[in-house]
């Protein structure tokens, strides 16, 4: 087997993983490149042949180049032809990328050997949510065909674009002949395994959405008051994670506030420093001053919801003090407030329950699954089942998921017969594929349940195998 590694993100760190694999199956592996690699501790520093191939049969692996610098050039074309003849697997670093996660080649690269009988195309899924000018390399010509800019963060339809554009399609079409895999790398958490099982199949990686794989929102309380003691009780048994902000030690503690994630004593002021990304916000702070502070603030900044505690009158108040500093209107307008739902609340902890009940309205009306703590740090072998789309009357929204494991069922899109039937598949069928599931007529009768809906399911095989 002749293998050439193309594309960045960890062609290297990636030989060096098949190579382990290959020798635990006792082959012999040689590892060398066709334009230039780094020098590895064991690397021979030679065009010998003889040398190379007596290495090869000795310790049953070999990792050869001439060398330029701090890395090896390739091999003149007799020696390494000689040594693949003795090699039972030949890896070949056909691509350079100066240790960035993505790239686009130039009119030169990749450099692939006519008896390479496999290519894979690497690219690192570290380069996600950084920007375009620190995760590139070839950054101008990743511009161009991304159509964005230095800074524009980096997503996974820009990587997927990149490995098709500067890959996939063109080395299909110069070597029809060969087989041609996309190899993921820095694969780290859950969504970035997910993307990794959708570009080695090709699927369209649009398919999934990054928020799905957050745990339940950060919500943030400004102000340490009696309504913030309600609010964070019932917040905890939402699986909410809490931040408290409040200006005063007496109300900012631990004792206050044990079921709170964090409780800082700062002045509001300094808000900007504890804001979490797209964050549940409610400001109730015990005067009208801080309430705009807090408010001014977070609007600045992205976020799902903001609620502000106060009376009509106040809410005004604060609304055109707002237009005067410039706030546009629209934004202004995404205030919630009064806070809560109208319910007629009096007390403190009636006050959270209309808090809490409208915050979890706007989150489950955005269609943004939360995925429990115990998925998301799931370990285990299996399938990763997905709600994509849906119509209906279906019970679970679209991002909503379940695991499926050899010995474990983590989380549920859903429960009855449909979700029996997801998980049958799931065990049957390992595989990266798209299946919708009727809830009426012919197909929900089958199934037991006809409620007027239907899913179409995501199947993801995840594995948490170390080496190839």
């Amino acid at each position: 087997m002749i293998q050439a590694f193309v594309g960045a993100g960890g062609k290297t760190s990636l030989i060096k993983k098949y190579t382990r694999a290959y020798r635990a199956k006792g082959k012999k592996v040689f590892v060398t490149t066709s334009t230039h690699m780094f020098i590895e501790k064991d690397t021979l520093l030679t065009d010998d042949a003889n040398e190379i191939i007596r290495t090869l049969e000795e310790k049953g692996y070999a990792m050869a180049g001439i060398p330029e610098g701090q890395k090896i050039k390739a091999l003149s074309r007799e020696t390494y032809l000689q040594v693949c003849e003795k090699a039972d697997v030949v890896l070949i670093e056909a691509d350079g990328s100066k240790h960035k996660p993505i790239k686009f080649p130039n009119e030169k690269e990749p450099v692939i050997y006519e008896n390479v009988e496999e290519i894979l195309v690497v690219c690192g899924l570290h380069a996600l949510g950084k920007k375009a000018k620190d995760a590139a390399h070839r950054l101008e010509l990743v511009k161009a065909c991304l159509g964005i800019g230095d800074d524009t963060v980096i997503e996974a339809n820009h990587i997927q674009k990149l490995v098709r554009k500067g890959y996939m399609e063109p080395l299909k079409e110069k070597y029809p002949e060969k087989t041609i895999k996309i190899k993921p790398n820095h694969d780290n958490s859950l969504y970035q395994k997910a993307v990794a099982v959708l570009l080695e199949a090709d699927m369209d990686v649009s398919l999934i959405r990054e928020e799905w794989f957050s745990t339940q929102p950060n919500l943030v309380i400004c102000g340490g008051g009696h309504v913030s003691c309600e609010l964070v009780k019932m917040a905890s048994c939402l699986d909410f994670r809490i931040k408290v902000l409040d200006d005063r030690e007496e109300f900012a503690n631990r004792e206050r506030f044990p079921l709170a994630d964090e409780v800082i004593c700062d002045t509001f002021d300094h808000l900007e420093n504890y804001l979490e990304p797209n964050g549940y916000y409610c400001v109730v702070t015990r005067g009208h001053k801080d309430d705009f502070l807090c408010v001014k603030t977070i609007l600045q900044h992205p976020y799902q919801y903001l609620g502000m505690i106060g009376s009509r009158a106040k809410v005004e108040q604060t609304f055109a003090n707002l237009r005067q500093d410039g706030i546009a209107e629209e934004k202004i307008r995404t205030i919630f407030a009064p806070i809560g739902l109208p319910i007629k609340a009096v007390t403190p902890g009636e006050i959270a329950v209309s808090i809490l009940a409208q915050i979890i309205q706007e989150k489950n009306g955005k269609q943004i699954s939360s995925i429990s703590r115990e998925l998301l740090e799931v370990k285990e072998e299996g399938t990763l089942c997905i709600i994509i789309e849906k119509t209906g009357s279906s019970p679970r929204g679209v991002g909503s998921m379940m695991f499926v494991g050899e010995n474990q069922i983590i989380d549920s899109i859903g429960g009855g017969a449909v979700e029996f039937g997801v998980i049958e598949e799931a065990k049957k069928h390992p595989q990266a594929m798209i299946k919708e599931y009727h809830l009426n007529n012919e197909d929900g009768g089958k199934l037991g349940m006809i409620c007027g809906g239907s899913n179409k399911v995501l199947f993801l095989p995840i594995s948490f195998k170390k080496d190839v």
